[in-house]
């Protein structure tokens, strides 16, 4: 159910406080009227800007009828008192008036813009010059409409695209800065490590993952010439994954100065993003490749990568334990890759690659990942990982991603 509440602030104007007695009466059978009381919470918050009270009855009227969400209006008639109120509250919706006793056209709206830029603003105005109105939008209004020539339904449909357009927009700029996020991680270039050749892409989806590669080098307390490789997956989508997975970042590289048991970097990792309130959790494999026994040595927390020798034949590298960020207490054991001959590669991949889906709802799957692979082994890392992604697109077609791509791509050379 809504409520309507008038409250005017004493304050603000000599016409707030002459109307405030009558106002409250009046607001109280409109409140008695749609049998509501303050006790619920309002889901949308309106504030009105108008100095003519009869309209900004009828406004309310209209509002209490046409909006179903439960909602609560406000109402001030001077553009002091609506920056005031913007500065103190959280509101959804302004609805303005253009011309006011102390701000009059662009100088009324620039004040409220500024007061809460991040409000949808719908102008209710008797002016009807349509440069007036070009300019209001121009600046950031959400709508415009001349005062008698609009409807109910008019009117709300202004309204109800002018919160959603703003919803939208309010997560694309979470979406931006969740990709910044990510991408500030991310290794600026492949390291260099003596017969082999290494590259890694995180390829983003329209929608912000919570992909990760890494090369964490040096692993100090393993050697100073010894490189980490981590490739992860945070579950969901959005600023809450980006940053698990920034967290996730900085974990594996301070406990990498300190621990040479890949393993317990595992534990060490989990241990601080269980005891946070994370809805999401980690895939994870962070391993490195062992000059002595030429094997990669690694732990897994939920995330396979594979050993494709020179016929083609693919090896799983399985975990070694659970996701990350799920249980306190958990284990993750050291195991190996098989060893690495002339001409060997390790793939590891995240979900993105092989649930790359056709216009048709196949998937692209690891078979299909291998073979092509396998098909372009002779070109240097690099060049498959951007062929694969290519082969990617042309597969899902007008498709659009549904998730960030990530493969690191190691080959043994000597």
């Amino acid at each position: 159910m809504a409520s309507c509440r008038l409250d005017w602030n004493e304050s603000s104007s000599s016409i707030v406080t002459r109307r405030a007695h009558d106002s409250t009466a009046w607001s109280r059978r409109l409140r008695k009227q749609m049998h509501t009381t303050d006790l619920c919470e309002p889901e949308l918050n309106v504030l009105i800007i108008e100095d003519s009270l009869p309209f900004a009855k009828s406004v309310i009227a209209r509002l209490s009828l046409g909006l179903t969400m439960p909602h609560s209006i406000e109402h001030v008639d001077h553009v002091r008192a609506a920056v005031s109120y913007l500065q103190r509250n959280t509101v959804d919706l302004v609805i303005l008036d253009m011309h006011l006793p102390d701000a009059n056209e662009m100088d009324a709206f620039q004040a409220v813009y500024g007061a809460s830029p991040d409000t949808p603003i719908v102008i209710l105005s008797s002016d009807d010059t349509e440069a007036l109105a070009m300019e209001a939008v121009r600046r950031g209004a959400q709508d415009y409409l001349i005062k008698g020539c609009d409807n109910n339904h008019q009117l709300m449909w202004s309204i109800r695209f002018a919160i959603e357009r703003k919803k939208r927009l309010r997560a694309e700029g979470e979406l931006q800065a969740a990709r910044l996020i990510q991408e500030s991680f991310l290794p600026e270039h492949a390291p260099l490590i003596d017969g082999f050749d290494v590259h890694g892409a995180m390829f983003p989806a329209i929608e912000t993952a919570g992909d990760y590669f890494d090369f964490i080098q040096p692993m100090t307390a393993i050697g100073s010439d010894v490189c980490g490789i981590a490739v992860g997956d945070v579950s969901g989508h959005g600023v809450g994954p980006a940053m698990m997975m920034a967290e996730t970042c900085g974990c594996l590289h301070s406990f990498a100065l300190l621990e040479s048991n890949v393993a317990e970097l595992m534990r060490l990792t989990n241990r601080v993003l269980s005891q946070n309130r994370n809805e999401h959790f980690v895939t994870l494999i962070l391993g490195y490749l062992d000059d002595a026994s030429k094997r990669f040595r690694y732990a897994s927390a939920g995330h396979q990568a594979w050993h494709l020798s020179t016929d083609g034949l693919a090896t799983v590298l399985p975990a070694t334990g659970t996701v990350l960020g799920v249980f306190k207490e958990d284990s993750w054991e050291v195991a190996e890759s098989p060893p690495l001959m002339p001409g060997d590669l390790l793939v590891i991949p995240t979900d993105g690659v092989s649930e790359a889906m056709s216009p048709l709802g196949e998937t692209f799957g690891d078979e299909r990942l291998f073979e092509f692979i396998h098909q372009h082994r002779s070109c240097p890392a690099s060049e498959i990982v951007d062929q694969l992604y290519e082969t990617l697109i042309d597969f899902t077609g007008a498709r659009p991603q549904q998730d960030d791509m990530t493969v690191v791509l190691v080959k043994f050379e000597e």
